[in-house]
């Protein structure tokens, strides 16, 4: 019973059966006393469900004395002649102890019953917490201060002699457990102080779980830190690893053809053909060439992720950047076809970042395209933007793994195994330092179509 409801029983018990005696005597010629006795033991039982036991065992005997001095013959004393009178009386003595028991023990049920309930509702809520992985102290600390209506509840940590608070919510927080008004310890660092009031026993019990999972949030706010503090030390780890592969495959590949050729040029042991000497010379270009694409690469990847690529962005007409690129290609450019027609508006690039992302994704596609096939590229004004399309007819692409050929070092399905992965990593980072976007698609019939969207000028 709450102590509200223990006054009202006490009050009604000793305020009530003076009353009901007054009223009764009133009309004392009028009712009989098991009539009398009856009406005493529905006031008991009023007692009994809004005090509990106590107030309704103590209105139970002085209802005993009362009916017993003004209703029992002889009157105004306590002998009672009638035995049948006496059994009476007893009788609702006992009656009114078992239902003052049960009524009080029935409100000790419910009273738990409300409690476990809402024990329940509250760990559950917890669990939910968990599962949700809604970890984040300041909310889980939030809600016992809600649930419990604390001033506050700090988690503290031990700082060698002194304590540390790791989090808090409410009012002002306690800066050690001797300031709490309770405390959990969690284990010998951690201890969950709150304050506002007192908590019971089956109070501290909810508690402890709520310091329980408080540790594991915590744990995982730092693992999560510890994570990513490792993200970046990995990411570099793999750009080494790859960085190591292509010095020893990619980069040396192409330095030791050109570095044949012109050890055989000036050796003096061969007597070699003007056409051996220009294939040799061509071996040496076309190597040094590659040579040099692959090296801009790393550096311009390497410009990208410091955050230093320079950008300059001005207008720019299709005639100003598709003829350069195509030329770039070398030996390539036959294996490309200039599909453009019609006016194209002029557009917002960096001339050498567009020639490099358009050369990159030109190499790319014809590596990939059927040797009796050309590749396509056109460009279009769709709306504010000006499109650049390198349409092959290759294998393409699987759904799931176009946006995967854009990270670094990746090779998806290449055949011939050449170059470092980076081109069409490059290729969408320089499209969007310069304001604009590079998506796959399927070509329709077969092969992959490559878009870079671009800002028209105004």
């Amino acid at each position: 019973m709450t102590r509200g409801r223990r006054i009202a029983g006490w009050a009604m018990a000793l305020l009530g059966l003076p009353l009901l005696t007054a009223v009764m005597l009133a009309f004392a010629e009028r009712l009989t006393l098991p009539s009398e006795i009856l009406f005493f033991l529905l006031l008991v039982v009023a007692v009994a469900l809004v005090g509990g036991r106590w107030p309704a065992l103590t209105a139970a005997v002085l209802g005993f004395a009362l009916l017993n001095w003004f209703f029992t013959p002889p009157l105004h004393t306590l002998t009672i002649s009638a035995p049948e009178n006496l059994v009476a009386l007893t009788t609702f003595v006992l009656v009114a102890a078992m239902v003052s028991t049960v009524v009080d023990q029935a409100a000790r049920r419910s009273r738990e019953a409300t409690r476990a309930r809402a024990d329940a509702e509250v760990l559950s809520t917890l669990a939910g917490h968990v599962l949700r992985g809604d970890a984040a102290l300041p909310s889980l600390l939030a809600r016992l201060k809600e649930v419990y209506e604390l001033a506050s509840v700090t988690l503290l940590e031990r700082d060698g002699d002194s304590w540390r608070v790791v989090a808090t919510a409410g009012g002002p927080p306690s800066t050690s457990p001797g300031h709490a008004d309770t405390d959990v310890p969690i284990d010998d660092d951690l201890v969950l102080a709150v304050r506002g009031r007192q908590l019971d026993v089956a109070d501290r019990q909810v508690l402890e779980a709520f310091a329980a999972e408080s540790a594991v949030a915590l744990r995982q706010e730092r693992l999560r830190e510890e994570a990513e503090r490792a993200k970046p030390l990995a990411e570099a780890d793999k750009m080494r690893t790859a960085l190591l592969a292509a010095v020893s495959h990619d980069l040396r590949n192409p330095l030791a053809a050109a570095r044949a050729a012109v050890d055989s040029l000036r050796g003096t042991e061969v007597d070699w053909t003007p056409e051996d000497r220009a294939e040799l010379l061509a071996t040496a270009g076309e190597s040094l060439i590659k040579l040099d694409r692959l090296v801009s690469n790393l550096l311009d990847m390497s410009r990208l992720q410091a955050g230093v690529l320079g950008v300059t962005l001005e207008p720019l007409a299709v005639e100003d950047v598709v003829p350069q690129a195509i030329a770039d290609l070398g030996p390539l450019r036959d294996r490309v076809h200039d599909g453009f027609s019609g006016e194209v508006p002029e557009f917002m690039a960096d001339a050498a970042l567009l020639e490099r992302v358009l050369v990159n994704l030109m190499s790319n596609a014809v590596r990939f395209n059927p040797p009796d096939r050309k590749v396509v590229i056109s460009a279009s004004s769709y709306g504010e933007h000006v499109e650049f399309r390198v349409i092959d007819r290759g294998p393409g692409i699987p759904a799931e793994a176009q946006e995967r050929v854009f990270m670094p070092f990746q090779r998806l399905g290449d055949r011939q195994g050449v170059g470092l992965g980076l081109g069409l990593a490059l290729s969408r980072g320089l499209t969007e330092a310069m304001g604009g976007t590079l998506t796959p698609e399927r070509t329709p019939g077969g092969g992959l179509t490559m878009t870079v969207s671009l800002r028209r000028a105004p």
